[in-house]
């Protein structure tokens, strides 16, 4: 008779700690999907960050056109120097590589939508892989050109029945091309 109640409270304690465990491991897995969750924000939800009331949109254009002085305007892709080139490809497929070869600290870089504004900044800049160089060109609807020297890189989208929707400005410092305006016109 004492074997069996041992044996019944053996048991007992033994689904007591399987208890525990098992409020363990679901606060666990608690912990973890709210850790992806706050890693798998959206891009609105990380531009929010940024978001502003007021911008100086002065600060887009005035470093615009101190690129626009650097060449005459242009269209065809051959004239995109080699090296711009290999390191537009890498930009826009590598999110490290995009983030390390942006200059943070001399960036320009906001989203206006309609009724919002967002300035990026290295906390929440989202991963862009935009292929920019396949879309310059000029047609009936787009005039998409580009500037550059041999320290600058300028491109422009334009809807021709709308305006500017785009524009990116890189410079070269050290041999190394780095993202220094990025304007974006979603509305």
């Amino acid at each position: 008779m004492k074997i069996i109640r041992i044996f019944f409270l053996l048991l007992i304690l033994s689904s007591c700690n399987n208890q525990k465990n098992s409020t363990v491991e679901k606060k666990t897995e608690k912990s973890v999907k709210q850790s992806i969750e706050i890693q798998t924000e959206s891009a609105y939800e990380k531009y929010m960050s940024g978001k502003v009331e007021s911008f100086d949109w002065n600060l887009v254009f005035n470093k615009a056109e101190k690129y626009r002085t650097v060449s005459t305007k242009h269209s065809e892709h051959d004239k995109i120097p080699n090296d711009f080139l290999d390191f537009s490809k890498k930009f826009i497929s590598d999110s490290l590589f995009q983030k390390q070869h942006i200059d943070f600290n001399n960036l320009i870089a906001v989203i206006g939508s309609c009724d919002e504004t967002f300035v990026l900044n290295d906390e929440n800049w989202v991963f862009d892989n935009w292929e920019f160089v396949t879309y310059l060109g000029i047609d009936e609807e787009v005039e998409n050109t580009f500037y550059f020297s041999d320290s600058v890189f300028f491109c422009q989208y334009i809807l021709k029945e709308v305006g500017t929707y785009r524009i990116l400005g890189f410079e070269k410092k050290d041999n190394e091309w780095f993202l220094t305006l990025y304007d974006v016109n979603d509305c």
